[in-house]
């Protein structure tokens, strides 16, 4: 498994045999591990990027496809709603437990 700098040695290395100008090529990462591979391709596109990779890929201009964002949404309405459901809830005992003593 490769991983950081080697990555980006072994994709060099493929390049060289290959005869691939890795200025016309592309790469995708979701980790900022893979930095030094995303660095030395001409376009670098940061896939639901972990934070360190996102602040990175938004300073240099690099496209960021983030197909996470309609699950975290959902997620976050999700959650929203049990609590608002919840707090309803609350509320409603206890206007009934209120109206029982009076």
């Amino acid at each position: 498994m490769l991983h950081g700098p080697a990555k980006a040695e072994a994709i060099k290395a493929l390049a060289a045999r290959e005869g691939s100008d890795l200025s016309r090529c592309s790469a995708y990462s979701d980790s900022y591990n893979d930095l030094p591979m995303l660095s030395m391709v001409g376009t670098p596109i940061a896939i639901n990027p972990d934070s360190k990779l996102r602040a990175h890929a938004k300073a240099q201009g690099w496209r960021i496809r983030d197909y996470r964002t309609g699950r975290k949404a959902a997620r976050a309405g999700l959650v929203v709603a049990a609590a608002a459901g919840g707090v309803s809830g609350a509320v409603a005992a206890g206007a009934a437990v209120r109206a029982r003593r009076h």
